[in-house]
């Protein structure tokens, strides 16, 4: 027997990371051995696949697809909230254990655990809550994904020094970029702020090409700017696992840093509380007024992140 999960409707790779923890807390408690399969709308299997704990991800282009895997499955996970039609034929069919996020509490009537979908919290944690409401489980299925993954990675820093991890890309636009000068103005800052070497490390997508030319420019002058490209995702976990601080735009991979709860800064153009996690060590930064993002000041964030770095020593 399988356990299926059915994705949500969006392609983003920040809105499949953030399904992550929840498929990992699925598959541990109720998978057994059994394989976890994944039903997608969009092609997103380069995800997945490079988690070893889940068996395969289905692109599934109509309903008939996903009926067709249903059948074969002994739990659901469903986190379409909207999307009733397979969850209720699935009960009638197989009447197998459901997981599910739900609109309303009636919604959730045949699920064997639901959670209600809340847009003012972190779209990661409302997943989780299908499973657990205890706050110390939910803090460690947050993180567990990604540090499992970043053991299998070889990637190293220099450790001697201050290390900042920086997000300039979006693959949402440039409304949410804060722009790259300004978190190279920023590492400067600090360097000159703590009294102490700094590192930066600027992780970019290969379609960032402007933003790649630019760094490329500048590496050969500089011995302190480090650039990541293309990285798997275990990569992307180590480097996040090993820098002091991760400065991040509204972007795909910053759901990484947030999950693992490492020290972060999040800029982003409005508050957007479903894509920003509120933990101790976490601070978000939006532009006065509804103003565009780049007018949120060096000076502020620079602030705030010799705050965070005093206090992860």
């Amino acid at each position: 027997m399988t356990n299926i999960v059915l994705l949500r409707n969006r392609p983003h790779f920040g809105a499949q990371i953030t399904t992550l923890p929840a498929l990992r807390l699925f598959s541990q408690r109720h998978c057994g051995d059994d394989p976890l399969i994944l039903l997608s709308r969009h092609k997103v299997s380069w995800v997945f696949q490079q988690f070893p704990w889940i068996e395969s991800t289905i692109h599934s282009t109509n309903y008939l697809a996903e009926l067709k895997a249903l059948s074969n499955g002994s739990n659901l996970l469903n986190l379409r909230p909207s999307n009733r039609f397979p969850v209720l034929l699935y009960k009638t069919i197989k009447n197998g254990q459901i997981f599910d996020l739900v609109n309303s509490e009636a919604a959730g009537l045949p699920a064997h655990q639901y959670s209600i979908l809340n847009e003012e919290e972190y779209r990661a944690l409302n997943y989780l809550k299908i499973f657990t409401q205890d706050k110390a489980e939910l803090s460690e299925a947050l993180a567990l994904p990604f540090y499992e993954l970043a053991e299998s990675s070889s990637l190293t820093i220099n450790k001697q020094v201050i290390n900042v991890l920086v997000m300039p890309g979006s693959g949402g636009g440039e409304h949410k970029k804060w722009g790259l000068l300004n978190y190279l103005k920023v590492s400067k800052k600090i360097a000159e702020q703590s009294g102490g070497k700094c590192h930066l490390h600027v992780l970019l997508g290969p379609d960032e090409t402007e933003e790649i030319q630019l760094m490329n420019n500048l590496l050969a002058t500089s011995e302190d700017l480090f650039l990541h490209t293309a990285l798997p995702i275990k990569d992307i976990c180590q480097l996040v696992s090993l820098c002091d601080l991760t400065i991040a735009n509204d972007c795909g991979p910053s759901h990484i840093a947030q999950c693992m709860q490492r020290p972060y800064i999040g800029l982003f153009r409005e508050a957007n509380p479903e894509w920003f996690l509120t933990h101790p060590k976490s601070i978000k930064v939006t532009p006065h007024q509804n103003q565009d993002i780049k007018t949120i000041s060096i000076e502020l964030v620079t602030e705030h992140a010799i705050n965070l770095l005093k206090h992860s020593y």
